[in-house]
């Protein structure tokens, strides 16, 4: 779809088996204070309707509901993507709400280097602290072997042109595939590969509060730490330069140091990260492999 000069500012969020988090994730972006023209397109993959009435609470956004029937995370942002009108693409997980400013920092940040094209921000959780990664505590300009304490899909937006010109997030990785994590730092690896240099800032001032699911450490966190860690392994598999390769290996030996704590729940749960990124690993090459046998 071509660019409309009225927004500048495209977020894509995918959504499968929802419990109310989209809800408050569309009142954040309802709150939104200084924020650029932005449009939001809800990827829907749910069998009901679950969210059908969502978008009609909020008359003041600019919503479409695109209903799918396929899953996975990946492809449902590249189909939001793919009907996207602004000039730049964020993609929040339906289960984020982005903190009142967030939007106003993205923008005051574009606006001050015309060379960007990769811009994210911070995950926070209800007290403000941050989560999920090992965030840089400064802003800045990212390379690529700095990018694994600033991407996470959730907070990363893209310039348009940029997005296309890799062709998106490749839909092997994410929720709902064979490699169920990794795909914004996959993404983000081809995109350095296409931009110059200058072209990625991180800034913890673009703060967006998302869950934090581990800890604790239950037989949960296991399941999912495995499950996210075939996708890491995996990345480093398709994409295996020296900055991957050195975040891989000291994933591996984090995870073996953590297993060694001897602590019941969270020794699994690092174990299960260890035999995941093994996995991940081997399941890229076979699958590369046959894929060249064809």
């Amino acid at each position: 779809m071509p660019h409309d000069p009225e927004f500048l500012l495209t977020l894509v969020v995918a959504t499968f088996g929802d419990q109310g988090t989209l809800g408050a994730c569309l009142r954040s972006l309802n709150d939104q204070r200084g924020a650029p023209a932005f449009e939001i397109i809800i990827v829907d993959q749910n069998d009901d309707d679950r969210v059908a009435a969502l978008p009609g609470l909020f008359p003041n956004l600019s919503i479409r509901h695109e209903r799918v029937e396929f899953r996975g995370a990946s492809r449902a942002r590249n189909h939001g993507a793919s009907l996207a009108r602004g000039r730049w693409l964020g993609f929040p997980d339906d289960d984020c709400e982005l903190r009142p400013d967030a939007l106003a920092e993205f923008e005051r940040i574009r606006r001050g280097d015309a060379k960007l094209r990769i811009i994210t921000g911070q995950t926070v959780d209800e007290s403000g602290e941050p989560n999920v990664l090992r965030w840089g505590a400064v802003a800045g300009a990212f390379t690529p072997p700095t990018m694994f304490r600033s991407v996470t899909e959730a907070t990363l937006f893209v310039e348009a042109h940029a997005y296309a010109s890799v062709r998106g997030f490749d839909e092997r990785f994410g929720p709902g595939t064979r490699f169920p994590a990794a795909e914004g730092i996959e993404l983000v690896v081809r995109l350095f590969d296409a931009c110059d240099e200058g072209c990625a800032f991180y800034s913890p001032t673009i703060k967006m509060q998302h869950p934090t699911k581990i800890p604790p450490y239950t037989a949960w966190a296991a399941k999912r730490f495995h499950a996210y860690a075939i996708g890491d392994g995996a990345l480093v598999a398709k994409s295996p330069s020296p900055h991957v390769l050195r975040w891989g290996a000291r994933t591996l030996v984090s995870s073996a140091v953590q297993v060694l704590t001897l602590h019941p729940w969270r020794s699994l749960s690092f174990a299960a990260r260890f035999a995941g990124l093994v996995r991940g690993f081997v399941r890229y090459k076979l699958a590369a492999r046959k894929s060249r046998q064809r």
